[in-house]
């Protein structure tokens, strides 16, 4: 038996001492760990460089119905099923070039999805060194919009098919990007508080961001909900300049506007942040943890899990990012 009686696609959080089980489960297609470096490797598993501040003693677990194959192309290493196709690419970082090494990452990625036939990318996390650092007089995080925007296909209509993203910055040496591609679309969502990322005006970067603000993605019986990194922003500006919990609670209110947005889409039966299964926050001061997850737990109840990682945000001016997901039927 190759298969078994589960959807095709199941995210959960688990205790940390299932680990060893997890790893050596046939069915399990990703666990995803974090620490101080990132690391990708040939198996499963995947380390993250944004230490994890709460949550420690869990670990995300993706798991599939059918056993999942693995394999390798250039810098990937994938596993994949009929169905879906995870990969995750970890180059060391070209302090000057980061346009390139991710010029050359997006492409590897755009060539693997085609020659195996998953050309719909549905989420991706991309995770880089000192995101705010000026290299040629461009923060590292516009060079990096710019070597993505060179790599995918920007031909017309592309932007009614970009995936929910992520960009987090690590004091790691590596850029470690992974994903999950599609045969078949999701629904791409937006938010009507903010301009959507890829039609940002050019003073935050040459190029655009390329991602959607969240995706709904219906695997076999089940829908998932994935938001991208979400931040304390209203049309494209920053709001609440060094403010922590006023910064929080616009993450959270365009949390909330994103979930709704996709239960009118797509019929999810969740309405807010609060029906979601989990949230990963991104601090970039640990002194904060403490303020920021007292009162995110009064925003959003105990119903979703919750990682808070340390991390540094694209923008200076932004103490924190949220991130969150939802399975359900």
């Amino acid at each position: 038996m190759t298969s078994r009686h589960i959807p095709l696609l199941d995210i959960s959080y688990q205790q940390r001492q299932t680990l060893p089980d997890v790893v050596s489960d046939p069915y399990t297609l990703a666990v995803v760990d974090y620490d101080n470096h990132s690391v990708a490797t040939e198996g499963s598993r995947i380390l993250v460089g944004t230490p994890a501040l709460a949550g420690s003693e869990l670990v995300e677990i993706w798991r599939t119905r059918d056993i999942p194959e693995s394999g390798t192309f250039e810098s990937i290493h994938y596993r994949k099923t009929p169905d879906l196709l995870f990969g995750q690419i970890r180059l060391a970082s070209d302090d000057e070039h980061i346009e390139n090494t991710t010029r050359t990452i997006y492409q590897q990625i755009s060539q693997l999805q085609q020659e195996l036939s998953y050309t719909h990318m549905i989420r991706i996390w991309n995770y880089m060194p000192w995101i705010t650092r000026e290299d040629d007089e461009m923060e590292r995080y516009q060079s990096f919009c710019v070597g993505r925007h060179q790599a995918i296909d920007t031909s017309r209509g592309f932007k009614e098919h970009l995936p929910a993203a992520t960009a987090i910055g690590t004091h790691d040496d590596n850029i470690l990007v992974y994903f999950i591609a599609a045969r078949e679309d999701g629904i791409q969502i937006e938010n009507p508080r903010q301009v959507s990322a890829f039609d940002y005006p050019a003073q935050y970067a040459p190029k655009s961001p390329a991602f959607s603000r969240a995706m709904v993605k219906q695997w076999g019986s089940q829908k998932h909900l994935y938001i991208s990194g979400t931040a304390s922003i209203l049309g494209h500006e920053t709001r609440h300049r060094d403010k922590l919990i006023e910064q929080l609670d616009e993450c959270l209110n365009n949390v909330d506007v994103l979930v709704k947005e996709a239960d009118r889409q797509a019929d999810l039966g969740i309405n807010d942040a609060s029906g979601l299964t989990g949230i990963k926050l991104y601090l970039r001061q640990q002194d904060d943890l403490e303020t920021v997850t007292s009162h995110l737990r009064k925003r959003i109840g105990d119903g979703p899990h919750v990682m808070v990682l340390l991390a540094d945000i694209c923008r200076t001016d932004l103490l924190l990012e949220v991130e969150g997901f939802w399975v359900g039927e």
